[in-house]
């Protein structure tokens, strides 16, 4: 049982890296040609990859085909293929999932302490989308003191764009994804470019709106240049 299941993650592993790689790839050209939004959608691709082996498989497997048409034994080529070693998939299995579920409780209690602030978080933080099935907008409690009315008016566009798309939930599948790939390299740097274009996607609504939600701090107009 342990060596199966660490066979699949394996394997959702090696196309998780897949995914973040071919994303990687096509992001220069999807921000130039694109823009934002569609190199933001284009992360979809790595859990529409990891969710491949959930299809209907063919009638003749492809590694099956390949191997009569060279002549090769497939037993042995089988044999191969690289496999965990019996009396250490429980403990790799062991480790692998419990780093995985110590990094979402950890998400999951950050994710709480915001929940628990209500819709009045302190005075000097970034408005928030709170919730999972019904997100709503938290606002600080100097938000009109801080912000002008023309401010307040895109920053809340900006947070609708968010509630609107349902990005929370696709947070919470991409914390996940990190948290069980949190040996991998790719998976870091993917939540951090993630994170990079999040804003910006949601910024194309209203141009403005992306100023007031990333790289710049809430309250501080551009300088001049």
């Amino acid at each position: 049982m342990s060596e199966r299941l660490l066979a699949v993650l394996l394997q959702q592993a090696l196309l998780f890296s897949v995914g973040v790689v071919l994303v990687a790839a096509l992001r220069p050209l999807l921000l130039k040609r694109l823009g934002a939004g569609s190199a933001y959608a284009a992360w979809l691709l790595v859990p529409a990859l990891l969710a491949t082996p959930l299809l209907p498989r063919p009638a003749q497997e492809p590694l099956r085909v390949v191997l009569q048409a060279t002549g090769a034994s497939e037993t042995a080529a089988l044999r191969a293929l690289p496999t965990p070693p019996p009396d250490l998939a429980a403990t790799w299995l062991a480790l692998w999932l419990g780093v995985a579920a110590a990094l979402a409780a950890a998400q999951a209690r950050r994710q709480w302490r915001l929940a628990r602030l209500g819709l009045r978080l302190p005075a000097g933080s970034s408005p928030a989308l709170v919730g999972l099935l019904r997100p709503r907008i938290a606002l600080p409690a100097d938000f009109e003191q801080r912000f002008s009315p023309a401010e307040r008016e895109l920053i809340l566009a900006h947070e609708q764009v968010h509630q609107a798309r349902g990005d929370n939930a696709w947070n919470l599948l991409a914390c996940t994804l990190t948290a069980l790939h949190w040996w991998n390299p790719l998976g870091w740097w993917a939540a951090r470019r993630r994170r990079h274009l999040h804003p910006r996607a949601a910024g194309r609504a209203r141009p403005h709106a992306a100023r007031c939600a990333a790289g710049q701090p809430l309250g501080q107009r551009p300088s001049a240049r």
